[in-house]
């Protein structure tokens, strides 16, 4: 037998209004009166009826979800901080994980669209603006995280990619490396063309770059970094030192040189933008650079509520320092550095 809130009222001797405030916590109630209403929910075990309260309220107290990849540490950390804020403030998250599929990517987009969401927060797996456009509202409030999307018109917050990027490869150069060599995910990704970008600048200020044949561009997936690996093990010239643009190819990337008996850092050494969330497996700890997943996650959820609450400014893109963390997958090359 379905309860509703008029039999929640004539238990606890109140007008159905009153149990809509107390349920709602909209509006004064006593504490002694709220005490009834609250008892005869329990007694009754009322489920307030959530559609027909959206209809009337139009919000559904949900936010999307859509990241690339679920697997990656760095998007679990992200969905930890959006969690962070929005559940205080009464919000189910609804999560989906593209896998790198922007059809699939679209394809949540929509779903989460025709559901009526209150916003939905993307790390776009490649998605273009026109595509985008098909499937949000004009009054869809969407942000971006990690990914920019340029003439998407959305809120977005990204790493400072160029200075993590700036801190590797200082480093890399004071260790004596002058041949380089580069992993990355597709450069239509935001993420892979800033990351790689800036270590071509940063090598050229530096005097180096980077071989055409040291250059590996595919997937950010642990498959294409053991790809990548593999072809790197198979060369005759390796370059002494490798960045991989985001964590999954450089958690590839040491599997396959352990498979082919190439030694990091003796042989070749490894750095990565993100941390490797198996790092602990590996004999060898890895210097990358630290992403602010969760810090991230916090303001991409802290600028959606923010246009759910009516913010109609123009959008903005907030850009987040990390940080470098040394391991011990560089080998310095003392034989090798030179005065310029």
């Amino acid at each position: 037998m379905l309860v509703t809130l008029s039999d929640v009222a004539q238990l606890a001797g109140v007008s159905p209004s009153t149990v809509s405030r107390v349920v709602n916590n909209n509006g004064y109630v006593s504490e002694a009166i709220a005490k009834r209403v609250m008892d005869a929910v329990a007694e009754l075990d009322y489920r307030p009826n959530v559609v027909a309260r959206s209809f009337r309220s139009k919000t559904t107290m949900t936010i999307g979800v859509v990241v690339s990849d679920l697997t990656n540490s760095y998007f679990m950390d992200a969905l930890g901080g959006i969690e962070e804020v929005l559940s205080p403030e009464g919000y189910l998250l609804l999560i989906a994980s593209s896998n790198n599929v922007v059809s699939r990517e679209l394809q949540y987009c929509l779903e989460f669209d025709h559901r009526r969401v209150d916003g939905t927060i993307l790390a776009s797996a490649g998605a273009s603006p026109a595509k985008l456009s098909t499937v949000f509202r004009k009054d869809s409030r969407v942000v971006l995280i990690d990914r920019m999307i340029d003439g998407a018109g959305f809120d977005c917050v990204l790493d400072d990619n160029e200075s993590g990027v700036n801190q590797l490869v200082e480093y890399l150069v004071e260790q004596g490396h002058q041949t380089f060599g580069v992993v990355s995910g597709p450069l239509s990704i935001s993420a892979g063309s800033e990351r790689v970008d800036a270590f071509e600048r940063a090598l050229a200020r530096a005097g180096y770059d980077v071989r055409p044949e040291w250059k590996w561009i595919g997937e950010f997936t642990d498959e294409y970094g053991y790809g990548a690996g593999q072809l790197l093990a198979a060369l005759q010239e390796k370059p002494s030192a490798v960045f991989c643009a985001n964590n999954a190819l450089a958690q590839g990337l040491l599997l396959s040189l352990n498979d082919a008996g190439i030694r990091v850092p003796d042989d070749v050494s490894v750095v990565s933008y993100g941390t490797l969330a198996n790092g602990k497996l590996f004999r060898t700890t890895v210097t990358c650079v630290e992403q602010p997943a969760r810090e991230t996650g916090r303001a991409g959820a802290r600028l959606l509520l923010e246009r759910i609450r009516g913010n109609d400014e123009p959008y903005q893109v907030l850009r987040i320092p990390p940080r470098l963390s040394l391991g011990e997958s560089v080998r310095r090359i003392e034989s090798l550095r030179t005065n310029r």
